[in-house]
């Protein structure tokens, strides 16, 4: 952010690392800084200083650092500078500092022109808006973001809006948390910052609604009349309108609706859809298609285009999924939910793929772990043919990060989990050696205590809740109950159950913000109305939340122009072949409860 910033403030040159350089006396800027600075003498008062304040700003703007701070120095020691200029020189100074690398430099040259001096001069001088614009630079390069977007928005007006300011402020202020936000809106002093922060507010409230966006950004406009983004809004909000307008008006959904996975899905689907009704009568026609006993997807997806639909959401089906994107091309977008069976870099332009990906959830362990600064790993798994597969995905991530993998093993449906762990911890070799020693020196008084393996980190573990609930106790018995336990979103089942699952304490697992947060207003609604169901079909449901959301979205999405959407299943982006991509929330289980963490390391128990 801090280059593009600088960059885009100075406007001129192109050298990446900015330096100090005197041009040589016959260049053609420098024949105009001559000429300036000889008026300059030729003249008197405020006359003769404009000229050198000007020579200045051509100096700086051509790299002439060095001759620039001379000339200010000069400027200052032998003349008197009305309140006015004396900003511009101190701007020139912090500008010469900022090009030079030295951000501190340049906040120390601007903290010399007090408030009381700014409050004196008027909003819409221009060297009053080139102070704030190049402190915002400053405090944007020293990382000090709400102070940047404080001078930012003093920089711009409504009468005088600059687009490149605002969106570096939009920018900026997308990188806060919602808390920070929150903090932010409390703590502004100003009328242009404050309308910034409720401006960002709103529009993150109703990241999935289009219209409730354009409805509430009408609202902001009234609430903000005078405010600089009235009169100029950042792209981002600007381009609602079309966005709204080239929406999909019939959605096709496929899906295997015999099957308790495709009713899950249809049903958070559709509780999307009628949230979304709610609040604007323009909803989308919603044809639905039964893929149950479908041997190939070709005959549905044909049926659902000619009868209208411009956008198609499912199938669910990973074979049906894989002939799908073996087409060429297909004649409208379609968001797939489920995933290819083999990973490919070319797909038909239009299709997304989109689904509760394992891979996701591998890769955000591994990642966790690592950021804890565990480096090696043991797993646990079950030893069918698919979790195996799952083990094998996340011992290659885990030796791709430099990690190293120094115990495996896994358990089937009925396992003797003491054995189990025995064999995980090495504990097993220590009797075997106890068992050697008796053998050559028996004793009846001898005792023996069995010894685990200390060179383990962490634990990657693949459980149900049934299947952890045996396993963390099992681990502790074998003293290894302090060893950190990673998990996936299956050692939970959705559902508060604290005197069973104390046995999970200290477990570190990732889900869908759908099954561990409540901030979803949607979520009382379809959880007292449909009936219960387990964890695995809640998120599924989820699934089918995020499906209907997602589909004026699809577009901006799929060309970048978002980086990412807060989704029920996870924060939403797209990978360049076309994959949406979950990152999901992180949580630990604490006193048998499930426990949404703010950290995204918290400390195993």
């Amino acid at each position: 952010m801090a280059a593009f910033i600088l960059i885009g403030l100075v406007s001129c040159g192109s050298s990446p690392t900015p330096t100090a350089v005197e041009m040589p006396a016959d260049s053609p800027v420098d024949s105009r800084i001559v000429l300036l600075l000889e008026d300059a003498r030729n003249s008197s008062g405020n006359e003769s200083i404009e000229l050198k304040l000007s020579a200045i700003d051509a100096m700086v703007d051509d790299r002439q650092l060095n001759r620039a701070q001379r000339q200010i120095s000069q400027l200052q020691s032998e003349d008197q500078l009305s309140a006015t200029q004396q900003v511009r020189a101190i701007t020139s100074l912090a500008k010469i500092s900022l090009l030079l690398g030295n951000a501190d430099t340049a906040i120390d040259h601007l903290s010399e022109i007090s408030e009381q001096s700014i409050q004196a001069l008027p909003a819409s001088d221009d060297e009053i808006r080139n102070y704030f614009r190049i402190s915002g630079d400053a405090y944007s390069s020293t990382n000090q973001l709400a102070e940047a977007v404080t001078n930012y928005s003093r920089s711009t007006n409504n009468i005088n809006p600059d687009p490149e300011v605002h969106q570096i402020i939009w920018e900026i202020l997308n990188q806060f948390s919602d808390q920070e936000l929150m903090n932010f809106a409390t703590s502004a002093n100003n009328y242009q910052t404050r309308g910034w922060v409720e401006l960002v507010r709103i529009i993150r409230s109703d990241q999935f609604s289009v219209k409730a966006q354009l409805d509430s950004v009408t609202t902001w406009r009234r609430t903000w009349s005078q405010h600089a983004a009235t009169q100029l809004l950042p792209p981002a909000i600007s381009e609602l309108n079309e966005i709204w307008e080239q929406r999909p008006r019939h959605i096709a959904l496929i899906l295997p609706l015999q099957l308790s996975a495709g009713n899950a899905i249809q049903e958070g689907f559709l509780s999307a859809y009628y949230q979304d009704l709610a609040v604007t009568r323009e909803v989308p026609q919603i044809s639905v298609y039964d893929s149950s006993n479908a041997l190939s997807i070709i005959p549905i997806y044909n049926q659902a285009i000619a009868d209208g639909a411009d956008l198609v959401i499912g199938p669910l089906d990973k074979s049906l999924v894989t002939e799908l994107s073996e087409l060429d091309e297909l004649p409208v977008r379609t968001l797939a939910l489920n995933y290819t069976e083999e990973d490919r870099i070319e797909f038909p332009p239009g299709l997304i793929q989109f689904g509760l990906a394992p891979e996701d959830e591998i890769e955000q362990a591994a990642d966790l772990a690592w950021a804890s600064g565990f480096r090696n790993a043991a797993i646990i798994t079950p030893d069918s043919e698919d979790y195996l597969r799952l083990q094998s995905i996340f011992q290659t991530l885990w030796t791709e990060k430099g990690g190293e993998l120094v115990s495996l093993t896994s358990y089937n449906g009925s396992a003797d989990y003491a054995a189990v762990i025995k064999r995980l911890m090495a504990i097993d070799s220590s009797e075997a050696r106890a068992a050697q020693l008796l053998d050559i020196l028996p004793r009846n008084n001898m005792e023996f205590t069995p010894r685990r393996r200390q060179d383990i980190d962490f634990i990657f573990m693949i459980a149900n809740p049934r299947q952890g609930r045996q396993i963390k106790p099992t681990l502790a018995f074998y003293f290894a109950g302090d060893i950190p336990v990673y998990s996936l979103p299956s050692v939970y089942d959705g559902l508060e159950n604290p005197s069973a699952d104390q046995d999970l304490n200290g477990i570190v697992f990732t889900d869908a913000p759908w099954i561990l947060s409540n901030e979803d207003a949607l979520k009382a609604d379809v959880e007292s109305i449909l009936r219960p169901v387990p964890g695995p079909l809640r998120r599924l449901r989820a699934l089918g939340i995020d499906s209907y959301r997602l589909y004026t979205h699809l577009e901006r999405l799929d060309d970048h122009a978002i980086d990412s959407l807060d989704g029920v299943t996870g924060s939403l982006s797209i990978t360049d072949s076309g994959r949406i991509r979950r990152s999901l929330a992180v949580a630990h289980f604490e006193n048998g409860l499930a426990v949404f963490s703010k950290d995204e390391n918290p400390e195993s128990d």
